[in-house]
């Protein structure tokens, strides 16, 4: 098996020839789709768009274009079966069709003594997320809709995407030395590299700043339906994603600088390396260190321990693409707050959480992966790891932040984040 780059999207993971052309499985996959299925795309732009590895769904057309300018073929695609004695066989050159629509069981996780414990706090019990994770058949659907209805989920997908990218680049040119033409040398898929990162220092963690959390209410300010909620509504989504950030984005940082690496990477530049785990004592020998440094240091490390131990490692395993990381935060923020929402809000949030999965299974259809159900089932039940540690976060960090009086309005209110 030979391994090189793919000739459509660059993806480091082609591992063959499909249809004619040396191309990663998820490109391959596309291609097979379309043709079997006979769709036709059309380009927002001038038909030259961009595809790469990161953002090879944004345009399906340019896509498609590619393809075919790479070498893949109509006619290796076997779209029809043959029959012999009342038996179907598939054609052998035909690529495997992945079980779209069978619906795997969804793995419960438990505990030593082999049952699940759900959280004490009102969050996904594990009854509805076996509802939750269910796909509507489409056998009824007319083709023509479905087509449609591909084409809305893909646009949000893109949508979410460049949220999380723009959020990045704001992040990049904040926190990391780099100059305003680097800052548009590609789609900012982490906004920060080794080179940009310093040790991690305590007394820097407290100033923050309006900065931070403008970043994250332009973030959440394009979501579908946002200006759909009430006043007292928007400001929980707003709170919600904040204290989701503070967890995910870390972790999806640390996942792509130091994928091979124990490092644990803030959403400021600044790194710690956690094999082994940092001592939560502070080296006083200098004599520049107040009591009150040593409290704060203290207090911050075993909060970074455990966000390393209950949120990175977890999400680590999972090595999300960027695709599958800006909708896993999404459906992070949206569900949670399916619980604290009024009931128009709580209506907006179900449709949310919903579109975004059906997207995520799109998505995972599209990166190829054999079984793309279970793949989206694992993400999913990543959410109910990260709205559990949203609780402690909130009773920690938003505390812990600002040890000074808080003048600032906006702070204020996020200290005062609790449910």
């Amino acid at each position: 098996m030979s391994r090189g780059n793919c000739k459509i999207c660059d993806s480091p993971n082609a591992t063959n020839l499909h249809f004619g052309a040396h191309s990663c499985k998820a490109c391959a996959a596309f291609f097979r789709r379309t043709i079997k299925t006979g769709q036709v795309y059309s380009c927002a732009g001038d038909d030259s768009c961009e595809i790469n590895h990161a953002f090879r769904q944004n345009c399906r057309q340019c896509r498609l274009a590619k393809c075919q300018r790479a070498g893949m073929q109509e006619d290796l695609v076997q779209g029809v079966k043959a029959y012999d004695g009342g038996n179907r066989k598939r054609s052998a050159i035909e690529d495997p069709e992945p079980p779209y629509y069978e619906h795997p069981p969804v793995p419960i996780p438990t505990t030593s003594s082999g049952f699940y414990n759900p959280p004490k706090e009102d969050l996904m019990e594990m009854d509805e997320l076996q509802q939750f994770i269910q796909i509507p058949s489409h056998s009824l659907v007319p083709i023509q809709n479905e087509m449609m209805e591909e084409e809305r989920l893909y646009g949000l997908a893109s949508l979410y995407m460049e949220q999380l990218v723009n959020l990045n680049m704001r992040r990049r040119l904040t926190y990391a030395k780099v100059t305003l033409a680097a800052m548009f040398d590609g789609p900012c898929i982490c906004p920060f590299e080794e080179s940009d990162l310093t040790p991690f220092d305590h007394r820097s963690y407290r100033y923050k700043n309006r900065n931070d959390y403008t970043m994250i209410l332009d973030y959440v300010n394009r979501f579908p339906d946002f200006q759909l909620l009430n006043k007292s509504e928007k400001t929980v989504i707003f709170q919600t994603a904040a204290a989701v950030d503070a967890l995910a984005d870390p972790a999806y940082y640390s996942q792509i600088i130091y994928p091979e690496d124990a490092v644990f990477v803030t959403r400021e530049a600044k790194f710690m390396r956690m094999d082994p785990l940092p001592s939560t004592e502070l080296d006083t020998s200098s004599g520049e260190f107040t009591p009150e440094d040593v409290s704060m240091y203290k207090s911050m490390v075993l909060m970074i321990r455990r966000q390393w131990k209950n949120v990175n490692l977890p999400l680590r395993k999972l090595k999300m693409s960027v695709s599958e990381f800006s909708l896993f935060k999404a459906l992070t923020i949206w569900h949670y707050n399916y619980y604290k929402l009024q009931d128009t809000g709580r209506q907006i949030s179900a449709r949310q959480r919903d579109d975004i999965f059906r997207t995520l299974v799109l998505i995972c259809v599209d990166e190829g992966y054999e079984d793309p159900l279970l793949r989206v089932s694992e993400i999913v039940l990543a959410v109910g790891i990260v709205m559990a540690e949203v609780h402690e976060l909130v009773t920690s960090l938003f505390e812990l932040i600002v040890f000074d009086d808080v003048d600032d309005p906006i702070l204020k209110d996020m200290l005062k984040f609790q449910y």
